[in-house]
């Protein structure tokens, strides 16, 4: 018998898989998944100007990080709350502050006022959409991004007078950023 007469017909060998390793092909398909959902989770990025190194930390939809500086007319501390809701889409919730002056909002249509008296301290509910954020360190205002426990010192990471801008973007964004930068 020779391989010209033999039969090989699927019907008389039987079915034979198109890859040999099934295993490895689900094994590949997983990583894969894996890879898609890690890259497509949500990334608060800090972006500074003059090719500074980028920082950035990881949140979830509906998470809030803040914004803390001393206020430079009053000299008193300011927190400003955002609440990440997508990627360039961002909420800031509400501010506290310690004195009411200039630059610092107390109107009622800039959103629900109320005084905490235990704390002496003054806190503005609002709902301001952003896109993204910008802000200049300044040593005088010592800013700071706090997010968990964790608190990025804008001044030290940066230096005096550096532009940054604070936006969310899902993770591969973010690596495509640093990859073509």
């Amino acid at each position: 018998m020779n391989h010209t007469s033999t039969d090989r017909t699927p019907a008389s060998t039987g079915a034979r898989s198109f890859y040999k390793h099934p295993s490895f092909v689900l094994l590949l398909l997983l990583v894969l998944a894996a890879f898609s959902w890690y890259g497509d989770c949500l990334m608060v990025v800090l972006l500074p100007e003059n090719s500074l190194p980028v920082i950035s930390f990881p949140v979830s939809k509906g998470e809030e990080w803040h914004y803390h500086y001393k206020h430079s007319v009053q000299q008193t501390p300011v927190d400003e709350y955002f609440r990440v809701n997508g990627p360039n889409d961002m909420t800031m919730t509400h501010t506290t502050y310690e004195s009411l002056g200039v630059g610092l909002p107390y109107d009622p249509s800039e959103g629900k006022f109320t005084s905490l008296k235990k704390d002496g301290k003054f806190d503005l509910e609002m709902n301001r959409p952003y896109r993204s954020l910008q802000f200049r360190t300044a040593v005088q205002a010592r800013p700071k991004i706090i997010h968990n426990t964790d608190t990025y010192d804008l001044c030290s990471l940066y230096g005096q007078g550096t532009l940054v801008e604070v936006r969310v973007m899902k993770r591969y964004r973010y690596w495509l950023s640093v990859a073509f930068q």
